[in-house]
């Protein structure tokens, strides 16, 4: 009966990251509070046993392919003034400040901006980064403040309307955004997800992206660029994969430039939007 329950509760949890009402501009309030208590208890865990092998800045760390793309894009930023929105763990705040930036890190979490500092203090980055409480929904920086907004995951946990607003607002003329997202590709594909038992990750506010949500998002920027990551490499999330997972990844980046069409059944995606 737990086993019932437990595969009830991932089917639904599934489902409603497709489209979740928590979303809606009248129910932000409500999602964020549910957002802050979910990432709030995700850091506690860290915070109370910080690993020093998981938060230590290492230059040749080797990444999932979206994530190799994602760091490509921020390769001369030296001086350069950069926001990351939901900065979580404070991971790519880190790694930007590694590379000579100035880094500002927002979050909603009181304690994953702890955690944000605790991980730059730990890697002597301090001096180029500034964590806050706030939401990429309404921030308090000026106009034009920043070079770059990045975010990893982080799109899909916000109210889009409300947070391209804020996103184009604090980019100066010429400035990306460039965020790794989830995707949604084809609806029953999710549907099939949903009925895998492997334990849904996301949070309570948050919903994979749709095409027409991004191609609305877009409008607010003068360009926009598209990378697509993760099909096949899906399954290796199952045993039965899990070790050919680079093999996995390799056909998934060849497909994606060779077969425009299959591109619709890709779960990720790397969005670059310029002012």
């Amino acid at each position: 009966m737990s086993f019932l329950k437990s595969y009830a509760k991932n089917f639904m949890a599934i489902l409603s990251s497709y489209n979740n009402p928590l979303k809606k501009v009248e129910n932000i309030s409500q999602k964020d509070e549910l957002e802050k208590a979910f990432y709030n208890e995700e850091a506690e865990k860290y915070l109370e046993n910080f690993d020093i092998d998981l938060f230590l800045y290492d230059e040749n760390e080797k990444f999932p392919a979206s994530h190799r793309y994602f760091y490509s894009l921020l390769q001369d930023i030296k001086d350069k003034r950069i926001l990351d929105c939901c900065c979580g763990y404070g991971f790519s705040s880190v790694k930007c400040a590694k590379g000579g930036a100035y880094v500002t890190g927002i979050d909603i979490s009181p304690r994953m901006i702890e955690l944000s500092q605790k991980n730059a203090d730990f890697n002597h980055v301090s001096d180029k980064t500034d964590f806050r409480i706030m939401s990429a929904q309404q921030m308090e920086f000026e106009n034009d403040s920043f070079d770059y907004v990045i975010g990893m995951g982080a799109l899909h946990h916000l109210n889009l309307e409300l947070a391209g607003n804020e996103i184009k607002r604090v980019l100066k003329k010429g400035g990306r955004a460039i965020f790794i997202e989830p995707r949604i590709p084809f609806k029953w594909l999710i549907f099939l997800r949903s009925v895998i038992p492997t334990k849904c990750l996301e949070s309570p506010g948050g919903a994979q992206l749709s095409d027409r949500e991004i191609k609305l998002f877009s409008r607010k920027f003068s360009q926009i660029h598209i990378e697509y990551f993760i099909f096949l490499n899906k399954l290796s999330r199952l045993p039965l994969f899990n070790k050919i997972s680079d093999k996995l990844e390799q056909v998934d980046i060849y497909l994606s430039k060779k077969c425009k069409y299959l591109k619709k059944l890709y779960w990720a995606w790397v969005l670059v939007f310029i002012k």
